[in-house]
């Protein structure tokens, strides 16, 4: 089977490298470089925490845990440890927060509710939160590199991987797809995989294909400051996050807003879409929940693109377009998440997906 990957991020990749053990003919289109457009914007963490979490949530994440494993502890790639600290701000969210703790315990994922008088020892202001859910094994990593190393795997396994390729239309032939066209030539193709990120929904459109996606911006800021920084990644029920930068010196932190809500989403042009005016300043304002932030100074700023779904998972599998699979709206855990929605596309197209993932990830769900 001839099969056209669209969209070189880690979702992307992470497939390549996937569909590059098969026997099929494999082929990733980029339009500009491996990781570089959305996948580059992340804050890179690997989150073991959830809020709310099922049980398949928890085996979803596990699975592509595993994989990140091998990359990290076992591999050339590498990560730092830091955690993620969630911090209420009304009691309701600490309910929540709490009852979170207690069931990623029992899927032995470490996870503890804190008490206001704990957050100090993470380095947090406790000033205004009610309590907070802890998870220390969260890591932070560059995605760029990640993307990357998937990339090269799937070089090396035989994948044909194509930079600077921009998709404009992907043709069908009696409800199948048949080809994809770039600005630059035409691929055959008897499988299309869409894993373009926010503009996924562009590319569905070029098959009649309409999902329930929606688009939340991410902007961030990053500041600098004059003492290292040894608080986790510090997420504010109202959607703001502090994110430590890694280094030898550790001395600084990005600001960004973790908006994954489909309510709170519209539809965007990814390539037209700006940093909101007045955000580094608010950024700064926000960097007082951790005091070693005091002072910072905003350095940079740059946005994200999320694409998010009603129910909060991705939509991974075939659609009613005989060939055309998407993998999209991973709403904000795409790093989380990219090899074990490789492994669902890969059981997918060898039909031998468990009817688990199919129920809860099939574009036929909604």
């Amino acid at each position: 089977m001839k099969i056209v990957i669209a969209g070189g991020g880690i979702v992307g990749t992470a497939i390549a490298a996937r569909l590059g053990e098969t026997d099929h003919d494999v082929t990733l289109l980029e339009r500009s470089r491996i990781g570089t457009e959305t996948t580059a914007a992340s804050a890179g963490i690997l989150m073991e925490t959830v809020i709310d979490p099922t049980p398949f949530d928890l085996r979803f994440r596990a699975r592509a845990r595993s994989v990140y494993d091998e990359l990290f502890d076992r591999g050339p790639l590498e990560s730092e440890r830091i955690g993620v600290l969630y911090l209420a701000e009304t009691d309701r969210f600490a309910e929540r927060l709490e009852e979170s703790a207690a069931t990623l315990g029992e899927h032995d994922v470490e996870a503890s509710f804190l008490s206001q008088g704990e957050f100090a020892d993470l380095g947090v202001d406790p000033d205004g939160f009610v309590g907070g859910l802890y998870t220390p094994n969260d890591r932070l990593c560059d995605p760029v590199a990640v993307a990357n190393r998937f990339a090269d795997c799937a070089r090396r396994a035989g994948v044909d991987v194509r930079t600077g390729e921009t998709v404009t239309d992907v043709r069908t032939r009696d409800g199948a797809v048949s080809s994809v066209d770039t600005e630059t030539g035409g691929f055959d193709a008897d499988c299309v995989i869409n894993a373009t990120g926010p503009w996924a929904p562009e590319l569905n459109e070029m098959v009649d294909v309409s999902l329930p996606l929606r688009q939340t911006l991410g902007p961030m800021a990053a500041l600098e400051s004059e003492d290292p920084i040894e608080s986790p990644v510090t997420i504010l029920e109202s959607k703001r996050y502090v994110r430590p930068t890694s280094g030898a010196d550790g001395t600084g932190a990005w600001i960004g807003e973790y908006r994954t809500a489909y309510d709170d989403g519209r539809r965007y042009d990814p390539d037209e879409c700006a940093v909101p005016d007045g955000f580094a300043e608010s950024a700064a304002e926000l960097a007082a929940v951790v005091p070693a932030l005091e002072g910072a100074t905003v350095v940079d700023e740059w946005l994200g693109c999320r694409t998010v779904t009603p129910d909060g998972r991705p939509i991974v599998g075939e659609t009613s377009v005989d060939g055309f699979v998407v993998a999209c709206g991973l709403t904000g855990q795409g790093i989380t998440l990219a090899p074990a929605v490789a492994d669902v596309v890969h059981d997918a197209l060898e039909g031998t997906l468990e009817s688990d993932y199919r129920e809860r990830l099939s574009p036929n769900r909604f």
